[in-house]
């Protein structure tokens, strides 16, 4: 059954009578509608006479508001509402100008070489014109999509995005047109569709990170069960070493104590099986004190010694890639004030990252330490000669989850880490690209007076 004959406000050419505000005359007296759609100064219009609005047109309008598809993006919301107005109008242009949102601003950086420029937002322009009529959407006039139209209208929708439609009827100049009155809630449709859709892609990305993050906290705390069995592992280690190292010396004093000092070559093997003994004593030791919890106390602390310890930790990496390590230690330097551990932390998560970056032969390291020029912080480079950083990417690779490893050896958290921690101490940390095209990191910390 026809709903038509249903509603007094249908009469019998099929036409819906409504007032310029959309609101059916019947209910205009006694009815106040409250929306949480705003409405666009184009909107407001005359109130003293009555529009008639063909149903079809308004019908089709319901269905695309309805149909809009948000969870393709703007893009795809603007396609969709400009070809749906051109189904609406067949004998009229339509055109949008899309201007997505300007980016947030980049967090400001403390390095001189790192100028930020604002991101230019790219405008992107949508027409529909009849079939055969495609010479009239192109021209020289700027201010227009259509010059070969003898009429255009522009609406805002949001933020610089505009609707255009275009025809040679002069009742498009007509604010209180039937046309117009269409044309006004498209727009509508599409600022709300543009809001929805970036609401969606932002739900999106966050439920993406979320996921992320759970992933890399169950990552954590298996890391977390391996350490525990680590320790308990080294524990058990350190009893045989210990005897190791001690029966290695009491066999070398022997060994000299024989007439005539002892074997030569002898002696030799015993210093090495005791040095090499010791040294993994030494590791497991250091190892067990760098997993241990951070007591959170500061502490005078040696920066060279923070650095050899990591330079220990890292040895295995670094013969991996057949990197040499250059030391440029500066004499006398003070100490700083933080906490040992975690400041191990930072270089083994630096130089970690610069064995990723190096060459797969050749690489290089590069640990520099110097005072600056007013003695009140103690300034440490750690450069490699590997790929480098992208001068686009230096203010985000201490960002949480952000990585350029396409291998699976990044999380996206190190650098994050590393930044926390030097907050943490009250230092401060910059990456720039180095001399010979690699990464350089610079780190300054406050000294100890």
């Amino acid at each position: 059954m026809s709903s038509r004959s249903a509603n007094p406000d249908h009469d019998a050419s099929g036409i819906v009578r409504t007032t310029t505000t959309g609101i059916p005359v019947s209910e205009t007296s006694d009815r106040v509608t409250v929306s949480s759609v705003p409405i666009s100064r184009a909107s407001v219009v005359s109130m003293s006479g009555a529009v008639d609005v063909e149903a079809a047109w308004l019908d089709r309008l319901v269905v695309a508001a309805c149909e809009m598809p948000v969870a393709e993006g703007e893009t795809a919301i603007v396609q969709f509402m400009v070809r749906s107005l051109g189904e609406i109008f067949p004998e009229c242009g339509v055109g949008a100008c899309l201007v997505p949102p300007a980016p947030e601003p980049p967090p400001p950086t403390s390095s001189p070489d790192v100028r930020l420029s604002p991101v230019p937002v790219e405008q992107q322009l949508f027409k529909y014109v009849p079939e055969g009529e495609e010479r009239r959407g192109v021209g020289m006039d700027p201010t227009r999509l259509f010059p070969g139209f003898a009429y255009e209208r522009v609406l805002d929708v949001e933020a610089g995005s505009t609707l255009h439609l275009a025809c040679d009827d002069p009742q498009l100049e007509d604010d209180d047109s039937p046309m117009m009155h269409v044309v006004r809630r498209a727009a509508l449709a599409m600022g709300r569709g543009l809001g929805l859709a970036r609401g969606h892609a932002k739900a999106t990305s966050d439920a993406r990170d979320l996921r992320a993050l759970n992933s890399h906290m169950v990552q954590a705390e298996k890391l977390a069960s391996l350490g525990q069995i680590a320790a308990g592992v080294v524990h058990e280690l350190n009893n045989p070493l210990t005897s190791i190292v001690a029966y290695t010396d009491w066999l070398v004093r022997k060994q000299a104590g024989n007439a005539g000092g002892g074997d030569p070559d002898s002696l030799e093997r015993l210093r090495r099986i005791g040095e090499s003994a010791s040294r993994i004593l030494r590791f497991t030791r250091d190892l067990v004190a760098y997993a241990r919890p951070s007591s959170e106390v500061p502490v005078p602390v040696s920066l060279h010694t923070v650095i050899e310890q990591a330079l220990a930790f890292c040895e295995h990496v670094l013969a991996q890639h057949g990197a040499q390590v250059a030391r440029h230690f500066a004499d006398g330097v003070p100490p700083v004030r933080g906490m040992h551990e975690q400041l191990v932390q930072v270089f083994v998560n630096l130089f970690t990252n610069a064995c990723h970056a190096m060459p797969a032969d050749g690489g290089a390291l590069i640990v520099s330490t110097a005072m600056s020029e007013d003695g009140l912080r103690l300034a440490v480079y750690v450069e490699d000669n590997g790929h480098g950083i992208a001068v686009d990417q230096l203010t985000q690779i201490f960002a949480p989850f952000f990585t350029t490893k396409v291998d699976g050896r990044g999380t996206g958290l190190g650098l994050s880490i590393v930044k926390n921690i030097m907050d943490n101490h009250s230092a401060e940390i910059r990456a720039e690209r180095g001399d010979g095209g690699g990464a350089r990191f610079v780190l300054l910390f406050p000294v100890q007076v």
